[in-house]
């Protein structure tokens, strides 16, 4: 659905060029120690936090696209090369940017979005955007503001941040963005700038979304995508907090069907999918049906109201199974409403040891 890096490309070869130019930028840097002199502050002891004050702090997930992606978390956006991941993201944005549904499902918070386009010139991202019909308050810098995001640069992106107040940044991609530096894909220190992108968004209160690549399958399709799937070392995975893929279905049931599944979930549920299509006529997105067992963005929703309506009309603790019995949902599908419903601050949670071995969770109104 969109131009990017096909198979042939040659990361290998890039890396090597890059890596030349990096060295040779090197050979007119002069860094001047002062000789003798300690880095300020080295003789302080840093303050830890212990459990209480950690918890007493944190503050309830914030879901900036519901079930899809949270405040203070770093999210990543595997692709297949022309899978359609920046229509995607662009849809996200524009659906946050307005305080719109995202795919006519997910609720989303109208926050202030960046954009930095780093895999697409002025002209091409402005043609898509003409063709998805995109008007909305969304701001985009290009390769001249960010033509590299090492870990070097990291302050003046940050700064950016507290200047222009955004919510809401994303990231296209990481294939142009990290890459230049002493280290390959291949090379844990790679992912080195998104641990701290990471700790920059939970610092700052934002969301941040990164777009990558995924390796090209082994036989030619690939009927499933898992974290192995995703470019580079795994430590680009690890990094992140919550990790989504798109890519097409080898068993379309229709036109243009795609997969949106996530991969690794510290917001998302792990393994959960949905089917989405595509259009090639205007690059918009849809989404048909939820996975197997799974619930849409909407029975979710009415899941939730049924679950807080019940803890509002009484006010005893009930486990996960007294809850499913008086709502016309699953154990299973009660258990990620609730979690979600604890994580928020909604409902309170206690342990009882009914029988023996692993105690039961009940959950009551929160005060």
């Amino acid at each position: 659905m969109e131009l990017e890096f096909e198979y042939g490309y040659d990361l290998d070869e890039q890396q090597r060029i890059d890596n030349e130019q990096y060295e040779n930028n090197r050979k007119v840097i002069r860094v001047i120690n002062d000789e003798n002199t300690p880095p300020h502050n080295v003789h302080k002891v840093p303050k830890g936090k212990n459990v209480k004050e950690l918890i007493k702090n944190k503050k309830p997930k914030n879901w900036i696209i519901d079930q899809i992606a949270a405040k203070s978390n770093l999210v990543l956006l595997a692709g297949e090369s022309g899978s359609g991941k920046t229509s995607l993201c662009y849809a996200m944005a524009d659906a946050i940017a307005k305080g719109d549904l995202f795919l006519n499902s997910f609720q989303t918070k109208k926050q202030k979005v960046a954009f930095i386009q780093a895999d697409e010139s002025e002209t091409n991202c402005a043609d898509k955007l003409e063709t998805m019909g995109i008007t909305s308050d969304i701001t985009f810098y290009f390769s001249d503001t960010f033509e590299k995001l090492t870990v070097n640069e990291l302050p003046k992106f940050e700064k950016l941040i507290d200047e222009q107040n955004y919510d809401v940044v994303f990231l296209d991609s990481i294939t142009t963005l990290l890459t230049g530096g002493r280290h390959s894909f291949k090379d844990a220190e790679f992912a080195a700038p998104l641990y701290f992108l990471n700790d920059i968004a939970s610092k700052n209160n934002i969301l941040i979304v990164f777009t990558t690549h995924l390796k090209k399958p082994e036989h030619g399709q690939r009927k499933k995508v898992t974290k192995h799937d995703v470019m580079g070392n795994q430590s680009i995975y690890a990094s992140v907090s919550d990790c989504w893929s798109i890519h097409k279905s080898v068993e379309p049931q229709f036109d243009d069907h795609y997969l949106f599944t996530c991969l690794k979930g510290r917001n998302c549920q792990e393994e959960t999918f949905y089917n989405l299509q595509g259009n090639q006529e205007s690059y918009q997105w849809f989404i048909e049906s939820a996975g197997s067992g799974q619930l849409t963005p909407d029975e979710e929703n009415s899941c939730t109201n049924k679950v807080l309506f019940l803890f509002y009309e009484q006010n005893e603790y009930l486990s996960i199974k007294d809850i499913a019995n008086r709502v016309p949902y699953s154990e299973k599908q009660v258990v990620r409403v609730v979690r979600n419903l604890f994580k928020q601050g909604k409902l309170k949670r206690i342990q009882r040891q009914v029988t023996s071995g692993r105690p039961t969770y009940f959950y009551g109104q929160s005060t």
